[in-house]
C-alpha cells in the first residue's frame, strides 16, 4: 500500500482567521467565496458516490451500525480499520492478535488482526470477510481517514470507476464496455490474483523511455512511480537534470519515504498518451518501492485521466479518456499536508522548494491557507486549491509560536 499526499475535509461555509482585518477580512471572504460552489452530481442507475481527493473516499456500514468513512485501495486486501473507529465501536476483543505489515515506507509497521468475521455495506452492495487489519491509518491520512476496503470486495467482480463525475458502479458480468473504451491485457503480480500489474511506455527523456509493468495501486495518490531497483537498473540519476527531493515523516504504512519528483515527456497507456506528466521515483531500500517484481506504481493522478473499468475475473482493464484527459497538473503547494482535527500537519516537503525557502519545516502545524481555515475546506477544495496558480499564505504554528508566511507555488 502507498498512500502520499494530501487528504482533508469538510464543508466550506465561512473561513474566520483572527489575523488582522481589513485587507485581511476581504482577502478571507474572496477566498471563501470563491470555494463555495461545487457541482452538483447527477448519478447513474446503480452508481455509489464517492468523494476523489487524490484517494477515493466512500461511506461505509460496518456491522450494519457503524458508519465510516473509508478509501478504496487496490493494495489492501482485506478490510483495515483505524485504531479510534475500532475502540469506540469495537473493542474490548478477545479475537485481536499482534501482526506486522509491510507498505511503502522504508520499514515493517506494527498493527492488529481481529480474526473474527466482519461484515459491511457499500451502497447496495453487502461483503463478509474473516478478519480485519487494526491500526492506526489516521497517522498516514488523517482525521477524516476512518478505514480501508480492498480487493476481497472486489475479487470476481467487473467494476466501474468514473473519476470525472466521482462515482462507482458494479457491473453485471456479461456487460461490455461502452464505444471507447481501450482493453488493456494485464497480469497477476502473484498467485493471489488480488493485484493488477499493466503495462506502460514511458519516455522520460530522450536518453531514456522504456516499457515496463506497473502495479495498478489506487491508494497512490500519484501518477507513476518507479521502484529504486529500476532506477538503479536505467542509471536514472545519470539521466535526470532536474530532480526535487521530497521527504515525507509518514510516507505510506512502513512509515518514513523519500521521493524524488520530475517531469516525464510522456506515458504512453492503452494508445493514449499524456504529455509532460508528474512523476517520481523512490530512494527507498525496503518495502514495496524497493521491490524487483514489477517497475512501479500507478496512480490515481494518471488514472483520473479515464474512466475506467476492472474486470477482476480476467485480469483486464478497461480505459476511455475522460473529460479531463491531457490535463496536466502545473502548479503544487510543495508540500503533503495531513488534516487533524484544527490543523494540517506538514507530512511531506520539497527539499529546498519555495515553501521549504520561506521557512516551512516537516512536523508544521497550518491553521489557515489564504484566510480559510481547517475547519472550512474540504478535501476537493484543497486539491483545487493545491494545484491552482495563486500563491498561498499560511499562518503557521510551530512549538508556542504562530507566524506567517507566503510562498510561491512550485511550477512544473
Amino acid at each position: 500500500m502507498s498512500y502520499k499526499s494530501i487528504i482533508v475535509f469538510a464543508v466550506v461555509l465561512i473561513a474566520v482567521v483572527g489575523i488582522g482585518c481589513g485587507k485581511a477580512k476581504n482577502a478571507e471572504m474572496q477566498a471563501t467565496t470563491q470555494l463555495e460552489t461545487e457541482p452538483a452530481r447527477t448519478l447513474p442507475e446503480g452508481a455509489i458516490a464517492f468523494d476523489y481527493a487524490n484517494h477515493l473516499y466512500f461511506d461505509v456500514m460496518l456491522r450494519d451500525s457503524v458508519a465510516a468513512k473509508m478509501i478504496f485501495d487496490t493494495g489492501n486486501t482485506n478490510i483495515l480499520i483505524d485504531n479510534k473507529l475500532f475502540k469506540e465501536h469495537f473493542a474490548p476483543s478477545e479475537t485481536l492478535q499482534r501482526t506486522i505489515i509491510q507498505g511503502a515506507g522504508n520499514s515493517l509497521e506494527a498493527a492488529y488482526r481481529d480474526t473474527s468475521d466482519w461484515t459491511y455495506s457499500i451502497g447496495q452492495h453487502r461483503q463478509t470477510e474473516q478478519g480485519a487489519i487494526v491500526m492506526d491509518l489516521q497517522k498516514i491520512l488523517g482525521n477524516e481517514a476512518e478505514g480501508m476496503f480492498g480487493m476481497e470486495f472486489m475479487r470476481g467482480r467487473k467494476v466501474e470507476f468514473n473519476y470525472a463525475d466521482e462515482y462507482m458502479r458494479i457491473l453485471p458480468p456479461e456487460a461490455q464496455p461502452e464505444e471507447g473504451y481501450i482493453c488493456v491485457k494485464c497480469k497477476w503480480l502473484d498467485g493471489r490474483q488480488a493485484r493488477m500489474v499493466m503495462p506502460i511506455s514511458l519516455k522520460i527523456n530522450d536518453k531514456a523511455s522504456f516499457d515496463g509493468n506497473f502495479l495498478v495501486d489506487m491508494g497512490s495518490s500519484g501518477s507513476i512511480s518507479l521502484n529504486s531497483s529500476l532506477v538503479a537498473k536505467l542509471k536514472l540519476n545519470r539521466v535526470l537534470t532536474d530532480v526535487r527531493k521530497k521527504v515525507y515523516d509518514t510516507g505510506g504504512v512502513g512509515g518514513s519515504r523519500t521521493d524524488y519528483l520530475f517531469v516525464a515527456e510522456g506515458i504512453s497507456v492503452a494508445g493514449c498518451e499524456l504529455k509532460d506528466v508528474v512523476a517520481d521515483f523512490s530512494g527507498n531500500t525496503q518495502g514495496m518501492m524497493a521491490e524487483d517484481r514489477f517497475d512501479g506504481l500507478i496512480g490515481n493522478a494518471l488514472l483520473e485521466h479515464f474512466d475506467v473499468i476492472f474486470d477482476f475475473t480476467k485480469c483486464e482493464i478497461w480505459l476511455r479518456p475522460n473529460k479531463n484527459f491531457g490535463t496536466s497538473i502545473k502548479y503544487n503547494s510543495g508540500m503533503t499536508l495531513t488534516p487533524k482535527e484544527d490543523c494540517w500537519v506538514v507530512n511531506g516537503l520539497v527539499e529546498g522548494g519555495n515553501a521549504h525557502r520561506a521557512g516551512l519545516q516537516r512536523g508544521d502545524a497550518i491553521i489557515s491557507i489564504n484566510g480559510l481555515s481547517r475547519e472550512n475546506v474540504n478535501s476537493r477544495q484543497l486539491k483545487r486549491l493545491d494545484r491552482s496558480a495563486e500563491d498561498w499564505r499560511v499562518v503557521v504554528k510551530r512549538n508556542d509560536t504562530t507566524t506567517e508566511i507566503t510562498f510561491k507555488k512550485e511550477k512544473y
